[in-house]
C-alpha cells in the first residue's frame, strides 16, 4: 500500500465508498478505509434493506452505475415493486392496516420535482441544499415514504418530494450485496481498500494531516469523512435490528414493507421489511431513537430503544410476538458514544447563501459525508450524496468530466 493518494476516505456508510468508486473510475488514486467495527452485532446484517424510490433508482442511479461499470447494476439483486402499508395502531389486526395515502396527483408532482431537482444537484448540490428546512417542511408524515418519516422534522421541499415519489413504488437492495459490489468495483478501478475499525482522519489546528494506519500516516490531496469537525451536536441514533421470522408465521397477503406509528414514548415510526428471499427469512427493523432525558448513558438509551421496539411490534402485530423474542439490535456505540454514521441531529438547516461551500467542505481538502445532510432523502441520499461529493472533488481538481445521470 502506497503512502500518497489523490483521495482518502473513511467511514461505515455507502456514500463515501460510492464516491471513492466514482473517483477511482475517473482515474484518481483512491483509498477507502472501512471503519466498521469487526465485533459481532456492531455492523448491519447482510440482508439489511436499502429502500430506494423506483424513480431515483431508474432515473439516476442506474445511468450513473452504467457509466462506471456496465456490469455493476446487474449485480445488485434489486427487489422491485414495494409499497408501504401503515399499520393502524388502534387496531391490532394486520388486516386493518392501510396503504400509504399519497394521492396520484401528489405523486405526479413529486416525480416532476424530485428527479429533476436531484439530477441538477449532482453537479451543483447547492440547488438541493437550498431546499432543506424552511416553510416547505413536511407536517404530516402519514402516507409518505417510510424512510423520510424517520428523517429529521422540517427537512423541506426535497423531503416532501421524496415522500410523494415513494407512493409510486420502492425497491430494496441488500446492504451487504451493495457493499460487496462497490468494493469489487473499487478493486477493478485499482482503488485501495483497508479495514481499520474506528479509523479517522487526523486533523490539528484546523489542518488535515492525513490518515494514520499501522503507525504510518497516509497523505491525500482530498479527504472524505463521516465525522467532520464543528458539526451540530447529535440528538440521537439510528437503530437497526432484525429477527428471524419463518414465513409460515406471517398472515396471508401481508406486504413486505410495513410502517408502525410510534408509541407515545417515542417520536419516530418503526419501518419493517420482510426479507423473504433468503435462506433464513427475517424481518429487518429500522427507526430513529432520541437520547431521552433521564437515561444515564447511550448504552442505557440503546437498551431502552431496543426494548421499546420489541414491545411496540409485539403489541401492534401480535402474530410477530414470538419472532420478536429473537430480535437483535445493531450496537451503534463505540467507546460509550454513538459512532458517526449512526448519529442524527434534529437541527438540520440549509446553509447560508455564502456557506454552501463550507457546508460540503468544512476544512480545506476535506469533504463531509455526515448523514444529516441527506437524511431527508432516505436511502436515496447515500447514493445521491456520494455522487455530489465525487463531483465536488473533481471540480476542485479542475476536472471537467463531472458525473451526471443525463
Amino acid at each position: 500500500m502506497k503512502g500518497t493518494y489523490d483521495v482518502i476516505g473513511a467511514g461505515e456508510g455507502i456514500a463515501g465508498l460510492f464516491a471513492s468508486v466514482l473517483l477511482a473510475a475517473r482515474g484518481l488514486s483512491c483509498l477507502w478505509v472501512d471503519a466498521s467495527p469487526q465485533r459481532p452485532g456492531t455492523t448491519l446484517p447482510e440482508d439489511t434493506p436499502l429502500l430506494l424510490t423506483e424513480a431515483f433508482y431508474q432515473e439516476i442511479l442506474v445511468p450513473v452505475l452504467s457509466r462506471v461499470d456496465k456490469r455493476l447494476a446487474g449485480t445488485l439483486d434489486v427487489e422491485h415493486g414495494l409499497s408501504a402499508d401503515w399499520v393502524e395502531a388502534e387496531d391490532l389486526a394486520h388486516e386493518r392496516s392501510c396503504r400509504a395515502g399519497t394521492t396520484p396527483a401528489a405523486a405526479g408532482r413529486g416525480v416532476s420535482g424530485y428527479v429533476p431537482l436531484l439530477r441538477r444537484s449532482l453537479t451543483r448540490p447547492g440547488r438541493y441544499l437550498r431546499r432543506l428546512g424552511g416553510r416547505h417542511a413536511t407536517r404530516d408524515v402519514r402516507g409518505q415514504d417510510p424512510c423520510a418519516a424517520s428523517s429529521p422534522p422540517g427537512t423541506g421541499l426535497a423531503g416532501r418530494y421524496r415522500g410523494e415519489v415513494s407512493a409510486l413504488g420502492m425497491c430494496a437492495l441488500a446492504h451487504g450485496a451493495v457493499k460487496t459490489a462497490l468494493e469489487s468495483c473499487l478493486a477493478r478501478a485499482r482503488g485501495g481498500l483497508v479495514r481499520s475499525p474506528g479509523a479517522a482522519i487526523l486533523t490539528r489546528d484546523g489542518a488535515v494531516l492525513g490518515m494514520p494506519l499501522e503507525d504510518v500516516v497516509h497523505v491525500g490531496h482530498s479527504y472524505l469523512t463521516e465525522d467532520p469537525p464543528g458539526e451540530t451536536p447529535h440528538h440521537g441514533f439510528y437503530l437497526y435490528g432484525r429477527c428471524r421470522a419463518p414465513l409460515d408465521m406471517l398472515p396471508p397477503g401481508m406486504g413486505d414493507l410495513l410502517v408502525i406509528p410510534p408509541p407515545v414514548e417515542k417520536r419516530s415510526p418503526l419501518v419493517l421489511k420482510v426479507n423473504r428471499h433468503t435462506p433464513d427469512p427475517s424481518i429487518s427493523i429500522f427507526t430513529r431513537a432520541h437520547a431521552e432525558e433521564g437515561l444515564a448513558s447511550f448504552t442505557e438509551a440503546v437498551s431502552w430503544a431496543s426494548g421499546m421496539v420489541v414491545k411496540r411490534v409485539s403489541r401492534v402485530l401480535p402474530f410477530l410476538a414470538a419472532a420478536m423474542q429473537t430480535f437483535e439490535a445493531v450496537n451503534p456505540l463505540q467507546g460509550g458514544t454513538v459512532r458517526p454514521w449512526f448519529r442524527f441531529s434534529d437541527d438540520v438547516h440549509p446553509p447560508s447563501l455564502f456557506g454552501a461551500r463550507r457546508y460540503i467542505s468544512p476544512l480545506e481538502r476535506m469533504y463531509a459525508l455526515d448523514r444529516d445532510k441527506y437524511a431527508c432523502l432516505g436511502d436515496d441520499g447515500d447514493f445521491f450524496w456520494g455522487i455530489c461529493i465525487a463531483n465536488a472533488v473533481l471540480r476542485d481538481l479542475g476536472r471537467s468530466d463531472l458525473i451526471t445521470a443525463g
